[in-house]
């Protein structure tokens, strides 16, 4: 097996990706290897309001912020970043052949977002030029 070099974590706003953040951060520890957070903002193909757009970044960095401090807890310094656009396509365009994606896979119980929720993780096992870790959450 060749060398994880880093941690790539994407996340949403859910308890599923607290989860994730939690388990990047043991194995970047365990590894002794960098690890980076990611949001990826889809709503700019929906929203055209740049006050929503915007409330909607300051949540997203909030978030980040939060997940950041599980890190610290546990030893570990994330970078983060946030991106735009259709997530598990920039999910796959950010990472590297040497990377190891950790991310949560959760269903939301209503209409077309469990479709949604569920293909993201899916196209990004399909299509990532690295390993994808997937923690399922149980419920």
């Amino acid at each position: 097996m060749d060398d994880i070099k880093r941690i790539v974590i994407p996340v949403d706003r859910t308890d599923a990706s607290k989860d994730a953040v939690k388990k990047g951060a043991f194995l970047a520890k365990l590894l002794g290897i960098n690890a980076k957070i990611i949001s990826v903002n889809d709503t700019h193909q929906f929203i055209s309001s740049v006050v929503l757009e915007g409330k909607l970044k300051k949540e997203a960095e909030a978030v980040l912020d939060e997940f950041k401090k599980i890190g610290a807890e546990m030893g570990v310094t994330f970078e983060t970043e946030i991106i735009s656009g259709n997530p598990a396509e920039e999910i796959v365009r950010f990472v590297n052949d040497d990377d190891l994606i950790i991310m949560a896979h959760h269903e939301k119980k209503v209409g077309i977002d469990q479709f949604m929720v569920g293909s993201v993780a899916r196209d990004v096992v399909r299509k990532a030029p690295c390993s994808v870790l997937v923690i399922k959450v149980r419920q």
